[in-house]
């Protein structure tokens, strides 16, 4: 990157046909403050995104380089890059937003780099390197016919379109009855074709432009699913499973389950019109009516259980937990394989602890909750009290200098009550701070000569116990005291 050398971005290379093209925005004024460099060169950053999504939907990447040392000790310095994976940004894309949401993954990352107590300190922030794709995103076409299983199922509706419009021709499919419904012949779509807003939608249709139909349509809401083809021995034939690629958080009254396949460069929208029929031999085995989740497919069958809730009261007290999840196909582990433990800085001590208690009056309270619950009693917060339990190793002086309370702290509410949760979220969360602004501490790290002599001699990991080989050995220090 040394042959940039003015403020602001530069177009370094770009692939055969302009299908990436990587620009480099070098810190020229040695700005220090990784937030200030990057918002410094949003402007310029929404102006290149800007052009390039005039002429095609892209992908983009950030690169923030940096070097790092360790202070007072010779030639420790190293490079050291955040990254972000590659988002995707279309015509109608918020730029702003997004390189927002890129923003913060930088500095989640650089936050996250800096508290792993490996010693280092910032030297310089070195420059913002990003990346321009080309992005052809997945969209449906013209028609494919489904694997001989799936339409066997009996749960799709496949319009045999000439054109690139399946998505219309999928939606439409509901409308159609009679037994061409999917041949696509004389008036048997096309009358339909006005039940729906399709202003906008661009053919083949990407499921980026779902969201513009369902803007589109009042009370519309679609969900896209793909397929999978498998193998599983001893079986002599391939399975497909069924998986979701884009599930609604509501599902209005006017819902669509929509099937995304797949050949080669060509893909193509079938409705499906069961989804039940079409996913419960990869599910269950059982042979009466089942339900199921279209975020994670778990279904609930219609068998009258005592003491657990079953059928669709199932399924909706489901969806209240499954609903805040992203979808997913649950992927079980294949036979042999381990799980094994990583996250061994999760094992050290936390050096603050918070214990609180609540005292709370029983009021009677005749309130009804359904046919046949009745609630008698309602639980009113009295007064809490909390203590912030601090380690041995925390320096007095530190708990002075931010304030941290080290006894009991004790409220009692007025004579309604209302008060005293709120009081409490707000102490928490006042407490809480400045034990973040504290940890933030880092004291140099300073070894006796016998320390060093351990650390040279070491030759396990004090957390995991394995073997540290290879040049792995880190100096790893308390921020809090330096030692």
């Amino acid at each position: 990157m040394d042959m940039v050398q003015s403020s602001g971005f530069l177009e370094i290379s770009s692939s055969a046909n302009r299908k990436i093209v990587w620009h480099y925005a070098k810190n020229i004024n040695n700005v220090q403050i990784y937030s200030k460099f990057l918002q410094s060169l949003k402007p310029e950053l929404i102006k290149i995104l800007k052009n390039s999504i005039q002429k095609h939907a892209i992908k983009f990447n950030f690169k923030l380089e940096a070097t790092y040392n360790r202070p007072n000790v010779l030639n420790t310095s190293e490079n050291r890059a955040f990254k972000t994976t590659a988002i995707e940004m279309f015509h109608d894309s918020n730029i702003a937003d997004i390189i927002e949401r890129a923003y913060l993954k930088l500095l989640n990352e650089k936050d996250e780099y800096s508290g792993r107590g490996s010693g280092f300190t910032l030297e310089s922030i070195d420059g913002l390197l990003l990346a321009v794709y080309k992005y052809s995103p997945m969209s449906g076409s013209s028609y494919i016919k489904l694997p001989v299983c799936i339409e066997w199922k009996r749960g799709t509706i496949n319009p045999q379109n000439a054109d690139q419009k399946c998505f219309m021709y999928a939606i439409l499919a509901r409308h159609v009855t009679g037994s061409t419904v999917c041949r696509i012949e004389g008036n048997n779509y096309k009358q339909h074709e006005d039940k729906y807003n399709f202003k906008d939608i661009t053919f083949p249709t990407p499921l980026s432009d779902i969201s513009k139909f369902e803007r589109n349509n009042l009370n519309v809401s679609v969900n896209v699913y793909g397929i999978e083809k498998k193998f599983q021995p001893p079986k002599k034939y391939p399975t497909y499973e069924v998986y979701p690629l884009r599930v609604v958080e509501e599902e209005k009254t006017n819902h669509f389950d929509l099937l995304l396949i797949t050949d080669g460069d060509n893909s193509h929208y079938v409705y499906i019109s069961n989804f039940s029929r079409l996913i419960r031999s990869q599910k269950t085995r059982h042979n009466g009516r089942a339900v199921f989740c279209k975020r994670c497919f778990t279904n609930f069958d219609n068998q009258n259980l005592k003491f657990k809730m079953y059928g669709q009261t199932a399924l909706d007290q489901h969806k209240l937990v499954c609903g805040m999840h992203k979808p997913i196909l649950p992927d079980m582990p294949k036979e042999g394989d381990c799980i094994e433990f990583k996250l061994w800085k999760n094992t050290v001590r936390h050096p603050f602890v918070i214990y609180a208690d609540f005292e709370s009056l029983l009021v009677k309270t005749g309130e009804s909750m359904g046919k046949n619950t009745t609630i008698i009693h309602k639980h009113e917060a009295l007064s809490y009290g909390f203590l912030v339990k601090v380690s041995d190793n925390v320096p007095v002086e530190l708990l002075e200098e931010y304030e941290i309370p080290t006894g009991p702290v004790l409220y009692r509410g007025d004579d309604d009550h209302k008060d005293v949760a709120k009081h409490f979220i707000e102490a928490i969360v006042g407490v809480s701070r400045k034990i973040e602004n504290l940890m933030k501490t880092n004291i140099p790290l300073t070894m006796t000569k016998n320390q060093e002599k351990t650390h040279q001699a070491c030759t396990e990991c004090n957390l995991c116990k394995c073997s540290l080989a290879g040049g792995d050995k880190v100096m790893d220090h308390d921020h809090l005291t330096g030692k």
